[in-house]
């Protein structure tokens, strides 16, 4: 390995572990504030009063090196929000993931499962934050299946929807159902349903769809 290739490597690496500290600190400090047991008033609550400086203190970096990796506090939070919730996906699936169903079918479980954890059939308030943090889920979401779309090579999507855009839409049909579901605070349909329901529309379409009453 040349010096260059190697030098180019240890910069990497310390790029990617000041990023990593610089998340830390901000994870840290939320914490400490109690957010992990009062939900996404309290993150915001948090996310408002904690300064630039706070983080860089705590991550012993100044704030230039802060703006290198991060445009402001809302990049940040996006970038820690996408960052949890695609592990949390990638630890839900089976091995070799793709598009087909027993894939899809894990992922709109998990889907279900992290709204679900985090509204508690109860509609959110108003917030900054919410807005947010669901775009960058529901982005993060809409890789997923577009990496997976692209990987299938199928040939019967050419020249009808492109991948970008059936991407897309799966993805809010899985993300707003499960965000509907998870904030109705008379449940109407068990999560098992719901996932075999929003599963069997993207599969089969609406044609002869089975009413979502059906018992899984």
């Amino acid at each position: 390995m040349t010096t260059h290739k190697i030098q180019k490597r240890s910069e990497d690496r310390r790029i990617q572990r000041t990023r990593q500290g610089i998340q830390q600190a901000f994870k840290e400090i939320a914490h400490e504030r109690g957010v992990a047991a009062r939900g996404i008033g309290s993150l915001e609550k948090s996310f408002l009063s904690m300064s630039i400086q706070d983080i860089t203190e705590r991550a012993n970096v100044n704030r230039g090196t802060f703006y290198l990796h991060f445009t402001d506090k809302y990049m940040l939070v996006e970038t820690i929000v996408r960052e949890q919730f695609r592990q949390t996906l990638l630890e839900a699936l089976p091995p070799a993931p793709r598009w087909n169903r027993e894939t899809l079918e894990a992922l709109i479980q998990t889907v279900l499962d992290s709204c679900e954890q985090k509204y508690r059939h109860h509609p959110h308030a108003s917030s900054i934050l919410v807005p947010m943090i669901e775009r960058a889920m529901h982005e993060e979401l809409t890789d997923l299946l577009l990496t997976w779309l692209k990987q299938r090579g199928d040939t019967r999507l050419r020249g009808a929807v492109p991948p970008q855009a059936t991407a897309r839409i799966v993805g809010w049909s899985i993300f707003g159902a499960a965000l509907q579901w998870s904030q109705e605070e008379e449940i109407t349909i068990s999560k098992v349903q719901m996932a075999q329901a929003i599963l069997r529309l993207i599969m089969d379409g609406t044609t002869n769809h089975a009413s979502i009453k059906e018992k899984a």
